[in-house]
């Protein structure tokens, strides 16, 4: 894999959007994510991964706009949230909001400690 190729890139961000859209609207049935880690629901540890490469997928999409990274990345994660408060067979959770939040913070901080490595970031 070229990780320099923009187009594979680009092509992989809009792949982990649809994902993301496609879990969103996916009922989860009996699945109890309730066990502790480091004193951290598991759920919430999930919330917090999958919403990490957001920001970088938005650094490929927009990759000029980086003032719009961060709050777009946030967006997504709660929106995505809201979203399933209107859903009947999936729950709004505020806690499960801050940990998208918190996973899209430490991404984007990743994401901006990494600036000068990066590729498209010039």
């Amino acid at each position: 894999m070229n990780w320099n190729d923009r187009r594979l890139l680009r092509r992989m961000a809009m792949a982990y959007f649809v994902v993301l859209a496609v879990a969103m609207w996916c009922p989860t049935g009996s699945v109890s994510l309730n066990s502790m880690v480091l004193g951290f629901r598991l759920d919430h540890l999930l919330h917090a991964a999958i919403y990490m490469p957001c920001a970088f997928a938005w650094s490929l999409l927009l990759p000029r706009r980086r003032w719009l990274w961060l709050p777009l990345t946030l967006l997504v994660g709660a929106g995505t949230e809201t979203v399933q408060y209107f859903l009947p067979y999936r729950g709004f959770d505020l806690s499960d909001m801050l940990a998208n939040a918190t996973g899209a913070i430490i991404g984007w901080t990743i994401l901006w400690s990494c600036r000068n490595r990066v590729v498209w970031w010039k």
